[in-house]
């Protein structure tokens, strides 16, 4: 693959079309702050073909190469001081949803990004919440 098939993604170079998803980390350059996430490279959809009984199932590649994650706060900061000021990390690729959200939600609770703090008391991470169940709380 060419250099810039990441869009702007930092990776070892990868097959899009071999993997399910990636777990990523965003961080600011200036800050240090950062978030981790998960992504989807290819959606599936099953359609309805006429003549059969079972559908066909189709893969699309998503939006992954522009994508800059789900967190609100983060994106404002983004669209604010623009995201050449961010570093945008791979840092693993899955095969199945079931192992992207394992290490989504491992990497997240391993790395407590639900209260750890800076030494200035500052937030280091964006996640205000892990799998919708564990929330942020001031």
């Amino acid at each position: 693959m060419e250099e810039g098939d990441f869009g702007h993604w930092l990776s070892e170079e990868f097959d899009p079309l071999e993997w399910f998803g990636f777990i990523y980390r965003i961080t600011n350059k200036k800050t240090k702050r950062s978030y981790i996430g998960r992504k989807q490279l290819i959606s599936m959809r099953r359609k309805k073909v006429k003549g059969r009984v079972n559908r066909k199932i189709t893969r699309k590649e998503s939006d992954w190469k522009g994508y800059t994650g789900s967190c609100d706060e983060l994106n404002e900061e983004i669209n604010t001081i623009g995201k050449d000021k961010f570093k945008f990390e791979i840092l693993k690729l899955c095969k199945t949803k079931g192992e992207l959200g394992y290490w989504e939600t491992k990497l997240q609770f391993d790395e407590d990004v639900l209260h750890s703090r800076f030494p200035d008391g500052t937030r280091k991470y964006y996640n205000s919440n892990i799998m919708n169940r564990w929330f942020y709380k001031e």
